[in-house]
């Protein structure tokens, strides 16, 4: 710890003879003392205070993880007739089927056990007497045996965020960890507008002009009386502030365009290209900060799925590069090589190198 605290300070020398102090105040600045636990602002105004400084804000040192994954499955099996009830249940976002209650099962236990990690690890944090808090639980005693603990002595502390549909909630409404769980609007998948309901062949049947502009743009394209991508990023900067400003694990469950925008900014990916992020049923993407500000971002499986025509919803999903935006079977293949890791019911986990 000594060594550590040594080095920041040495760096912080260093940004001293370089940095030119500021004392003007005609000017425009934004000052940061101790890792965000103090800012000074001044002639600071429109985007700039609307969206840079609440995230100068929130961005910390902590060494939460975010944990971010698809509401459960509401079908069963594929052979499910798609019929025009069926089609408005999903789209209110139904209840769970059967694999959706097993992949809310296990994702609870993959939190608890990684919750659990959490707490012992935050013991050998270093405590740079900063004034910015680095794990903000209030369990200190790392000894504790959280494995038979009742449900209602929360082990560790969480951030749970969900989209206001039934399904999303449902996936992130446990029994054992009764985390309060915070429905956001902005998590809801993109907006489809004039064509909600229908699937791509309708859609590109019905306005093949429009669909051409899709296919060539689907970061921009709006759809009629609905969103497009960019629109979608704008409505997702405050969850981001929201998540990045959490010091305790924070677990985002929504919808598959959502995730996409999401997975793009921790990947510090270019987000035009998000619409080609695969994002796979009853699988967690876990983010974990790394040194420098980036993130290391991580596939779990949790449950195999064991049926390529079992979807969510009754829109069906074409090969890439056609978009993808709502809770769907990915048939499109992955964009990189990326290291899987299959969650088993012991604990356990095996490493899988995926193929590009």
């Amino acid at each position: 710890k000594e060594e550590a605290i040594a080095d920041l300070r040495s760096r912080v020398e260093k940004y001293e003879s370089q940095y030119e102090t500021i004392s003007d105040d005609s000017r425009s600045y934004i000052k940061i003392y101790n890792l965000s636990s103090k800012l000074m602002v001044n002639h600071i105004y429109g985007r700039m205070a609307k969206v840079i400084v609440p995230a100068l804000m929130a961005w910390n040192i902590g060494t939460r993880p975010v944990f971010i994954c698809r509401a459960g499955q509401t079908t069963d099996d594929g052979n499910t007739v798609v019929n025009a009830n069926h089609r408005k249940a999903s789209l209110r976002g139904d209840v769970l089927g059967h694999t959706g209650r097993r992949f809310t099962d296990a994702l609870a236990e993959y939190i608890l056990s990684e919750g659990i990690k959490f707490m012992e690890n935050r013991e050998n944090v270093v405590s740079l007497d900063t004034g910015t808090s680095v794990s903000g639980l209030r369990h200190s005693n790392s000894s504790c045996d959280f494995t038979d603990m009742p449900s209602l002595e929360m082990p560790f502390s969480a951030h749970i965020m969900t989209s206001t549909m039934p399904r999303a909630i449902e996936t992130a409404t446990w029994e054992r960890l009764p985390f309060p769980v915070h429905q956001i609007s902005n998590l809801n998948p993109l907006d489809k507008g004039d064509f909600t309901g229908m699937e791509l062949e309708e859609i590109k049947e019905a306005d093949p002009d429009w669909y051409g502009k899709l296919e060539q743009d689907p970061f921009r394209t709006r759809f009629h009386g609905g969103e497009c991508y960019e629109d979608l990023i704008h409505r997702l900067e405050s969850c981001i502030i929201d998540i990045e400003q959490q010091v305790a694990p924070v677990v985002v469950v929504s919808h598959v365009s959502v995730i996409q925008a999401l997975i793009a900014y921790f990947r510090n990916s270019p987000v035009e290209n998000c619409t080609s992020i695969e994002v796979p049923m009853h699988t967690v993407f876990k983010c974990t900060p790394t040194s420098g500000g980036a993130w290391n971002v991580q596939k779990v499986v949790l449950i195999e799925d064991t049926s390529d025509s079992a979807s969510e919803s009754s829109d069906d999903v074409p090969q890439s590069p056609t978009p993808i935006w709502g809770d769907k079977k990915m048939v499109s293949p992955l964009v990189e090589s990326k290291t899987l890791k299959k969650f088993n019911e012991s604990g356990g986990s095996t490493s899988l190198n995926l193929p590009k």
